[in-house]
């Protein structure tokens, strides 16, 4: 059994579940117990902050750190679950400049009340967003406050698609940001990619993929990093 207690960043990659990404460490490492430290959508990659046994006390530190993200916001098109893994539902012909994405994305620095999309972990009486929908149940959620520090576009990739660099706080979804970006600009919208490149200190540069955990190429970071005053 692995018995040793820490902190382990793992470099999730898409079409995996958080849940399975800390099932595998968890069955890989041998260790007692596993949990994240807030959920990343399958589609997405990046930074999953992952507690080994005694680090899992540290949930609430992580749950609510501040993150930071690299998406790719597609204008024009817009799926049901705000990303490629939905069924497209609204296009619009409008092209969006890069002037006029710039002027945008400044007013939405600061607090905000944000609707997280019905395509979401968020729970409802105990049970999924999503898996409600997916029952075709009616689901019926509430704005949360959040913050935007920063959103930056990185480059224009080609007509109606950027690279984005959002900086936020915990409980902020990047789908939610590019629909309401889009509705702004009088058109519709999605994410092509999300990529998490910070959570709290933890960055994606210190982050270790699965097969360096397998081979035991990682280290965990010493809970005591996290305590002290």
């Amino acid at each position: 059994m692995f018995e040793e207690d820490g902190v382990l960043v793992l470099n999730k990659p898409i079409k995996m579940s958080s849940f399975l990404a800390v099932k595998l460490v968890k069955k890989i490492l041998g260790a007692k117990k596993a949990g994240h430290m807030g959920t990343l959508d399958p589609l997405a990659d990046g930074v999953l902050v992952i507690g080994i046994n005694k680090g899992t006390k540290l949930f609430d530190k992580f749950l609510n750190s501040d993150k930071e993200y690299i998406s790719v916001f597609k204008f024009g098109e817009e799926t049901d679950t705000l990303d490629l893994d939905g069924k497209i539902i609204k296009s619009n012909e409008k092209i969006v400049t890069f002037d006029e994405l710039q002027n945008v994305l400044k007013t939405f620095i600061g607090k905000q009340y944000q609707m997280p999309p019905i395509y979401s972990a968020k729970k409802i009486n105990g049970k999924r967003a999503c898996d409600l929908v997916r029952e075709g149940k009616e689901v019926e959620l509430k704005p949360k406050e959040i913050e935007i520090y920063d959103l930056k576009i990185v480059e224009q990739i080609e007509t109606n698609v950027f690279k984005i660099k959002i900086s936020c706080s915990s409980g902020t979804y990047v789908r939610s940001i590019v629909r309401d970006v889009a509705e702004k600009l009088s058109t519709c919208g999605m994410t092509l990619s999300i990529t998490r490149t910070k959570c709290g200190v933890l960055c994606i540069k210190d982050a270790y993929s699965l097969e360096q955990v397998r081979n035991g190429d990682y280290k965990l970071i010493n809970i005591n990093e996290f305590t002290k005053e």
